[in-house]
């Protein structure tokens, strides 16, 4: 991982009817410890947060110019710090459409990874804290809240530019802020919101159908084993890659060739999706049927429905077997008891 280039700005609102107010940086920020430190800090948080949405730009660059002038920045005609200061002010311009009030800092990030470049984009604030010095006396201070911010965006420039990807661009909305969302999302220029929930669900019907002629011990080690590289592909802020996916279960399982799967999938799909963005959610739910409800909740591997669990339609019911001994010490007690 290496950042290559790191500014940010300041951008006020304070009353709904002022004008944002900028305050830009003129140059990039020279490397340090601390500064690689806090772009790591805002990137891993970006990986894991929840709710993100992918797409790719918007073809109106007149109203959107952001990618065109990320484009310019990218072909050496304007210069890095140019491109931030021109997206500031077309930010602000969003800002000042809403009634919305801020006051953060704007970080713009390039990582340079083996694969290409990636540009971040994060909305900052400043947190206030307490804290007490050397002497135990009280002392006030302020420091860039690098977990909790709620606007940002990613652009993997290499997938961009290959011009195959439609989830070059994905973005976080502050949840509860729409006006506030919205103008971070007319600033970026992103569009074309891609459903992975559905991909990731056209996925899972094919590991299904995949584990149907293996036998149990083999289909279920199979779902397990997809389950974790979905994840830990998320964790990492990775996508998917179907031919990656099929060596990794060749490798752990010694059950297949290596293109075994990627060949499955290949002949059920008219499209073939080489790669795709698992959506969390529907992965965790694939391996776990959980649910509640004011007085209960339960959770239970999905490979225990037919076996140590059985569900009865008719009665709205479940009759579970095998339950675990701590389960079964506390029912007994609570039975003595009554």
């Amino acid at each position: 991982m290496a950042f290559t280039s790191i500014i940010a700005h300041r951008i006020q609102r304070l009353q709904p009817t002022q004008s944002a107010q900028l305050q830009l940086r003129t140059n990039v920020f020279d490397s340090n410890g601390k500064l690689d430190e806090l772009g790591y800090e805002l990137k891993v948080n970006f990986i894991r947060k929840g709710g993100k949405f992918y797409g790719r730009f918007s073809a109106e660059t007149v109203e959107f110019p952001f990618s065109s002038w990320l484009k310019e920045c990218r072909e050496e005609r304007l210069s890095f710090e140019s491109f931030t200061h021109k997206a500031m002010q077309h930010f602000a311009n969003a800002l000042e459409k809403t009634e919305t009030i801020l006051d953060a800092c704007v970080f713009f990030l390039i990582e340079k990874i083996e694969a290409g470049e990636l540009l971040y984009v994060f909305v900052v604030e400043h947190t206030n804290a307490i804290y007490l010095d050397g002497e135990l006396a009280i002392g006030d201070s302020r420091f860039l809240n690098s977990s909790q911010f709620g606007l940002a965006a990613k652009i993997n420039m290499q997938d961009w530019n290959a011009g195959e990807s439609v989830t070059y661009v994905a973005i976080l909305r502050e949840r509860g802020e729409k006006d506030l969302s919205d103008a971070f999302t007319d600033f970026i220029g992103f569009s074309d919101k891609h459903d992975v929930k559905s991909d990731t669900v056209e996925f899972l019907k094919i590991v299904d159908n995949f584990t149907e002629s293996l036998d149990e011990g083999t289909a279920k080690l199979t779902r397990n084993k997809v389950v974790d590289y979905c994840l830990e592909q998320n964790k990492a802020g990775k996508s998917v890659v179907i031919k990656d996916l099929s060596n990794s279960l060749s490798e752990e399982l010694k059950t297949y060739e290596p293109d075994h799967f990627s060949r499955y999938v290949a002949s059920t799909q008219d499209h073939i999706k080489a790669e795709f963005i698992p959506d969390t959610s529907q992965v965790r739910s694939y391996a776990r049927i959980s649910g509640r409800n004011d007085s209960l909740s339960m959770s239970f591997d999905a490979d225990c429905l037919g076996n140590n669990i059985h569900y009865d339609a008719a009665s709205d019911s479940l009759i579970i077997k095998n339950l675990p001994p701590a389960l079964k010490a506390r029912l007994l007690k609570h039975l003595s008891s009554q």
